[in-house]
């Protein structure tokens, strides 16, 4: 994993734990720190020891795919696509067209994006998101382009979103963030600015982890099926050891959890009046 202490990652290996334990097996976690060169450490290290498979978030689908070739072991990635390997992920575009799609049902105009648009996964996100706004002649109307936090300390998020509003300014109605924890970091941004979420600015993350349940205000969020991937995961691997299955492609389904950081924006206009 990239980072264990992150809930959303958290939640997963909790569910490959209770899915291998039933199956008599038992886990080694290791923690990549997002590092090419970890991750190739850790695979050779776990080659020694002889595990028979390893479930993995890659540090990069492009880069990381041959250390993987090189592990000779049966391998299951999730999270991500990675050629000639079983994958268990959701689609991160139609997850960011599913987010459009509710702003505008909410009757949300001047819509934002906040964490990175050229990187892996969030590329798609993002793509999805400004796609389906655009093919309903919506135009994203700010953009604050930030790294995807590296761990639960983002405050490099937070900084970005004080700068862009001591710059350019906060100029929508709503905006997406990348994940929880940047939905987090931006929202404490916004309420040392003098924004409240939902009443001023709302707020729609990715992944539904335990953060955004947790937060006030609860957040909006597109949820992937955590529980089901850990367990899909684990199926996946076995499949491999033990019958030599081929590798496949299993895309799991996603869906909007609806919460305060995006409902109360519409009465809390209307009542400001």
């Amino acid at each position: 994993m990239p980072e264990i202490a992150y809930p959303f990652f958290s939640e997963i290996i909790e569910a490959i734990e209770n899915q291998a334990f039933y199956a008599g097996y038992s886990l080694i976690v290791c923690n990549t720190r997002r590092s090419l060169e970890r991750e190739k450490n850790i695979l050779k290290e776990l080659r020694q020891r002889r595990v028979e498979g390893v479930i993995a978030v890659p540090v990069s689908p492009e880069h990381s795919a041959a250390a993987y070739r090189r592990f000779q072991r049966p391998a299951v990635m999730i999270t991500k696509q990675v050629e000639g390997f079983s994958c268990v992920y959701i689609s991160h575009y139609a997850g960011g067209q599913q987010l459009a799609k509710h702003f505008l049902n909410v009757g949300f105009q001047r819509i934002g994006y906040i964490g990175p648009t050229r990187d892996s996964t969030s590329a798609l996100k993002y793509a999805g998101f400004q796609n389906y706004l655009a093919s309903n002649r919506v135009r994203l109307t700010d953009v604050i382009d930030c790294p995807a936090p590296e761990n639960m300390n983002a405050s490099e998020v937070y900084q970005r979103v004080k700068q862009h509003a001591a710059g350019p300014g906060l100029r929508c109605e709503a905006y997406l963030t990348n994940d929880d924890i940047t939905a987090c970091e931006t929202i404490a941004a916004f309420r040392e600015l003098g924004y409240a979420v939902p009443k001023d600015i709302a707020i729609a993350s990715f992944d539904n982890s335990l953060l955004a349940k947790e937060i006030s205000p609860k957040l909006t969020a597109l949820a992937q099926p955590l529980e089901e991937i850990g367990r899909k995961a684990v199926e996946a691997l076995l499949e491999q050891v033990n019958d030599g299955a081929p590798p496949r492609m299993y895309e799991l389904e996603s869906r909007i959890i609806v919460r305060e950081s995006t409902i109360n924006f519409v009465s809390a206009q209307g009542s400001g009046g």
